[in-house]
């Protein structure tokens, strides 16, 4: 265990972090205090381990900054790597992404313009392995990168799924356990939408996606989810809807998504062996996998998710998933690195997803080469708390066949109207300034309480009518 004191008591969650990512890789006892002080322009960091009598190492930042918000960015970025060089120090250890904590490696990257891959190497230390990741992304990013301050995306959430998986710790509820409220969370999941179509219309707010998620957006009724649809209606070259579960895609499912030109489709095999959907509480087979694709595969681009880390498999499957995904061709395929959090099946089950770093590590680099020599690019990327090896989750793309609505939430640069339980839309005011409205994340609090959603939505976003 790293013990870690303070002084004085600041970004300790960040820096708490760094530590429990170190704690992934070591077993190792040590009591660290770390203190600190900004004058004349310089941070000095002074850090005391127990590991060694009278161990003590000093770093000094010199720096300066614009705003107040500019400088606790800065001075948490330098704490954050005097631990590390401490800590990696002290364990023998180097992590995957070095002193990186945040969830957008990608965005911090392109901040750094020509001086990025310096950076990442000797001051974050991140590894060659990672860097490489990184760049690939924000290469085939700079094509589809939103430039007009005019466009935004559209969201909406769909809570419902066919059941509960065994990972997951998202606000998604089984949907045999909630059809009582299904017809009335639809109806005020429409009056959201239309308040904010009539917003973009009076203001000539230009589209550049929508995005159906969920949950399982596909597990709603066939009939509501059509009014929801209905109700959307707006030109838009790129139309997702999250079909995760291979179950919900039927022959009428697709008539109906293709009626309302919807462009995109997920369909989510996880894994593609049956033992292990079964462990994970999935209510699909393989098979279901196959005959949902063979459905979809020529009227929509589609992409697939699979996950790393997957509790009884090995490297050997994770590699056969990978291959069988790519001999199916969809257009994207996303790749994500198991993550336990509080909530979630797994994590009461005590199943501990870091004991398998290594075997976790050759997954995530095997789906990256594979991938790339198959004709996919990386297009974006994001990190999560609890993930196994502090490894990354990334959607890779076919050349032209990228979700821009992805690299757009992912890269925080543009501004998002979002309808639906547990949905959050933001607004991009400024560099470094993003403001956010949140609806209520349970759906029956989300009708309960829909007369403060929408007085909510209307100061946030300065709706008068």
């Amino acid at each position: 265990m790293i013990k870690l004191e303070l002084n004085p008591v600041k970004y300790e969650n960040d820096l708490l972090e760094l530590v429990r990512m170190f704690e992934q890789f070591t077993d190792m006892n040590v009591d660290i205090s770390m203190s600190f002080e900004y004058y004349n322009g310089v941070l000095e960091v002074k850090i005391k381990a127990s590991t060694f009598e009278n161990f003590i190492k000093i770093y000094r930042y010199q720096f300066d900054y614009n705003s107040e918000l500019e400088f606790k960015r800065l001075e948490k970025r330098y704490l954050k790597m005097a631990l590390y060089k401490v800590i990696s120090f002290i364990t023998g250890v180097n992590l995957p992404y070095g002193c990186l904590t945040g969830i957008r490696p990608t965005k911090l990257y392109r901040e750094f313009g020509e001086n990025a891959d310096e950076v990442f190497t000797y001051d974050f230390n991140v590894s060659y392995e990672k860097l490489k990741v990184i760049k690939d992304t924000v290469n085939t990013q700079n094509a589809i990168k939103n430039r007009n301050n005019d466009k935004i995306d559209f969201y909406v959430h769909i809570p419902f799924c066919p059941s509960r998986c065994a990972y997951c710790s998202f606000i998604s509820t089984p949907i045999n356990k909630q059809k009582a409220i299904l017809e009335e969370y639809t109806e005020k999941l429409i009056k959201e939408i239309r308040l904010m179509k009539r917003y973009i219309r009076e203001n000539k707010i230009k589209l550049r996606s929508i995005y159906i998620g969920g949950g399982t957006p596909t597990s709603l009724p066939i009939d509501l989810l059509e009014k929801i649809l209905k109700t959307l209606n707006m030109r838009v070259k790129e139309f997702t809807v999250e079909a995760g579960r291979p179950d919900t895609i039927t022959p009428e499912m697709v008539d109906l998504l293709l009626k309302y030109k919807v462009t995109r489709l997920s369909i989510n095999p996880q894994t593609f062996l049956n033992r292990t959907l079964k462990a994970i509480g999935r209510k699909h087979t393989n098979q279901d996998t196959l005959n949902a694709y063979n459905l979809v595969k020529d009227k929509f681009d589609i992409n697939m998710d699979l996950i790393a880390a997957l509790p009884g498999e090995s490297l050997k499957d994770f590699e056969n998933n990978i291959k069988k995904a790519v001999k199916l061709n969809p257009a994207s395929i996303t790749v994500h690195t198991l993550y336990i959090k509080a909530g979630s099946d797994l994590k009461v089950e005590g199943y501990n997803n870091n004991e398998r770093n290594t075997e976790v590590f050759n997954m995530i680099n095997f789906s990256f080469k594979y991938l790339e020599d198959n004709g996919y690019n990386p297009y974006y990327m994001y990190r999560q708390k609890y993930t196994a090896g502090s490894l990354e989750n990334v959607s890779y793309a076919k050349p032209g066949k990228e979700c821009v609505y992805n690299v757009d939430i992912m890269e925080d640069d543009t501004s998002i109207i979002a309808c639906g339980a547990g949905s959050s839309s933001k607004l991009i005011k400024e560099r470094d300034l993003i403001v956010r409205q949140f609806d209520f994340k349970e759906p029956k609090e989300y009708i309960l309480r829909f007369d403060e959603i929408i007085a909510k939505k209307k100061e946030f976003f300065e709706i008068n009518f």
